[in-house]
């Protein structure tokens, strides 16, 4: 065994944990920010390999990890901040894309992305937690609301900050999402052209039709309709092709849909089953325009209650099963 590196093998107590709990266990002094990094570039390894922290050890296996780290009295190993448990499991697991230029995360529904009032947590105060090997501070490109899941795309240096809000200003970044809704659309293919503005209503704003507003425009393909108990229910894609507050949620009130859970949108609610705990709208793809014009395609699988909602309307698994 190298004189420089501490070898701690697991034992039978210890099996089934978490590779960076275990770690955590046994190096007091590093901070979760830091394992989760030593990890990703190598430092820290499992039986000689590279393995995220969200590996599950088993007995025998031997975990390396360089005792000058151990005895480290540098700063840039302690945490910002302690984590609570679910943006320490928002940091570890949601990563679906990674470069040079950019990280595409999945957000899931209730997380915040911005603080505001009454909104302690958020994507925004954590994306210390996301440099990695990277001097600079991750930037948000774009807004995902509380209540809807899916794909956040950060940038990982200046140069890609610019680069990239322009792509998101000019609309060549495609978005794409999926959404369960009470009601069926009025063509299975379409577009909803409907210019919106917003107004404030007991202290909160919301986007409305307006025909002095903006121009907005919403493609939208009906990917299944049925009924539920005589419920009319739908699933459909949406692209966005401009980008205001709410856009896909105000275009679905504008023609008389609601999405399942949207509380502040909501045409008409019937409460199935308890679905409407959360909003089942989804930011499932990003095309995005590479430095030489390529597009980086980002999937985002869908979540668990939206997967719920489709097995319990009966829908065929092709559908949601991506």
């Amino acid at each position: 065994m190298a004189k420089n590196i501490k070898l701690i093998e697991v034992n039978e107590e210890d099996a089934g944990k978490r590779l960076d709990k275990f770690i955590a266990s046994n190096s007091k002094k590093l901070s979760f920010v830091a394992i989760q990094k030593l990890l990703r570039t190598g430092k820290i390894r499992i039986n000689k390999k590279k393995v995220l922290g969200s590996h599950k050890i088993e007995i025998g296996d031997e975990v390396s990890i360089p005792l000058n780290l151990l005895n480290n009295e540098k700063p840039k190993f302690y945490t910002f901040k302690e984590l609570d448990e679910n943006f320490k499991n928002f940091v570890t697991t949601s990563i679906l894309y990674i470069d040079d230029d950019l990280i595409a995360v999945n957000k899931p529904a209730g997380i915040a992305v911005q603080g505001g009032s009454r909104v302690v947590s958020h994507v925004d105060g954590v994306l210390d937690y996301f440099r990695f090997d990277s001097p600079y501070r991750p930037q948000l490109l774009h807004r995902l609301d509380k209540s809807t899941s899916g794909i956040l795309l950060l940038s990982r240096r200046p140069k890609a900050t610019r680069r990239l809000t322009e792509a998101f200003r000019n609309r060549e970044v495609k978005k794409q999402y999926v959404a369960l809704l009470y009601g069926h659309m009025p063509k299975t293919k379409g577009s909803i052209n409907a210019p919106l503005g917003q107004i404030n209503i007991k202290n909160y704003e919301k986007t409305i039709f307006d025909l002095s507003g903006k121009e907005s425009k919403t493609i939208y393909n009906v990917l299944w309709k049925g009924q539920y108990n005589s419920i009319k229910i739908s699933l459909v894609e949406f692209e966005p092709e401009t980008g205001r507050k709410h856009q896909i949620r105000a275009h679905c009130n504008y023609v008389g849909c609601s999405i399942i859970g949207d509380t502040k949108y909501s045409v008409k609610t019937y409460n199935i089953a308890g679905l409407e705990k959360e909003m089942f709208l989804h930011a499932k793809e990003l095309g995005i325009p590479d430095i030489d014009g390529i597009t980086i395609r980002v999937k985002c699988p869908i979540p668990n209650h939206m997967i719920s909602a489709c097995k319990l309307f009966n829908l065929p698994k092709n559908l949601w099963d991506i």
